[in-house]
């Protein structure tokens, strides 16, 4: 099953099918480091924030290699491809670079290098970001899908762009967590703070929106867009609960106490 899938993909988009396979690969790889290499940084592994970035760019490769093909315009698509592989890439290579010095990638002004390697990180992630506005717009354009399918991939976007700008917060605070500084207790990989507020919650739940809608979307209610609608909103309201917390300085399991 996951062979036939990937032989489609290769299909619609060779090059973001292989880059993902190398991402996972490179991310498999990266996260057995810490055997060789225990530095820690902000109470982490300084090569889990690496393995996390290479499985998240993984995904969204093959995630965009598939949604992309739905386009028929093979060439804006191949420009658009590269461009998504460039600005992805640099945002791997410098968030490596920073780990293997074990320096912190984002919120770093510690040198004149480090401010400028995360000021180069912003501007990839907003040129990615104009290029996923303008696939939203190409899919708003489209009307030959099944109309439910078609409205997750619109909702899925959506919600992607919002969480993604929602990085601006963080780095206005120049932290990821509210109520304490970033290396408190968190979960085990992801590193969520646990008796914080933590804006990475908003974060990832909304950006891999771009994979969950459109699953459930073709999977269950592919020609019916008002149950697509309606899972889209309670999801982005659910998400939007996990950042309110975050802004009140409450922690993930806070709910339980």
């Amino acid at each position: 099953m996951l062979k036939i899938w990937y032989t489609e993909l290769e299909r619609r988009n060779l090059l973001l099918a292989k880059s993902g396979a190398f991402c996972f690969l490179l991310g498999g790889f990266v996260l057995f480091l810490p055997w060789v290499d225990p530095r820690v940084l902000l109470g982490q592994f300084v090569w889990i924030k690496p393995a996390k970035f290479f499985f998240s760019v993984g995904i969204y490769f093959w995630t965009l290699g598939w949604l992309l093909d739905h386009i028929q315009d093979p060439d804006w698509v191949k420009k658009i491809s590269w461009t998504a592989w460039s600005m992805m890439c640099i945002e791997l290579v410098i968030i490596t670079y920073q780990a293997s010095l074990a320096k912190m990638s984002h919120f770093n002004n510690q040198t004149l290098l480090d401010g400028v390697l995360f000021g180069i990180l912003g501007l990839a992630i907003t040129i990615n970001s104009l290029l996923v506005i303008w696939i939203l717009i190409r899919f708003f354009r489209i009307q030959n899908l099944p109309k439910g399918y078609l409205w997750a991939i619109r909702l899925g976007i959506l919600i992607f762009l919002i969480a993604g700008y929602q990085g601006f917060l963080m780095v206005s605070l120049r932290q990821h967590i509210v109520g304490a500084p970033d290396g408190q207790d968190g979960l085990l990989f992801l590193g969520w703070a646990k008796s914080f507020g933590d804006l990475r919650v908003f974060h990832f739940l909304g950006i891999h929106a771009l994979q969950l809608l459109p699953l459930l979307g073709w999977y269950l209610w592919r020609d019916r867009p008002v149950p697509v609608i309606l899972t889209g909103v309670i999801y982005f309201l659910l998400c939007t609960l996990t950042l309110w917390l975050a802004l009140l300085q409450k922690g993930m399991f806070s709910w339980m106490g």
